[in-house]
């Protein structure tokens, strides 16, 4: 009979202990970065680690006054700039250029300190890649 009770205590224990352990770990948000992939040995190895911050930090970072003077060049950045993206989209030469001009204009009024005028430099750019046609493949 002690041994069942032990049994039974020790499961509630373990239970209890990855509760608290799984509440600690949902008070991070982690966002992409992480990066696994399986070697040619059939292991399953993670090369990079996800980026995790508190609640309390990525609410401040969302309040923060120059937010979008730096999300925006970001994924800018992604759709534009980056391989993948220039995939995605049936850019011309001549649009390419423009998207990365207005994104180093408005870089450099966010740097001003004149966020508004740098937000719609972003966004114009962000409307060009928004209406550039998806790549033919």
């Amino acid at each position: 009979m002690k041994k069942i009770f032990y049994t039974i205590t020790v499961l509630f224990l373990t239970t209890l202990t990855s509760e608290i352990t799984y509440a600690k770990e949902s008070d991070k948000i982690c966002g992409g970065g992480g990066l696994s992939v399986w070697t040619k040995d059939g292991e399953f190895k993670t090369v990079r680690e996800p980026v995790c911050i508190s609640k309390s930090e990525y609410e401040a970072k969302l309040q923060s006054k120059d937010y979008l003077c730096n999300y925006y060049p970001e994924y800018i950045w992604k759709e534009s700039e980056r391989e993948f993206g220039k995939k995605q989209y049936a850019y011309t030469e001549e649009s390419l250029k423009k998207i990365a001009s207005l994104k180093e204009e408005g870089i450099s009024l966010c740097k001003a300190g004149k966020r508004k005028e740098g937000e719609e430099k972003f966004i114009e750019a962000i409307r060009i890649i928004s209406f550039t046609p998806p790549a033919k493949e």
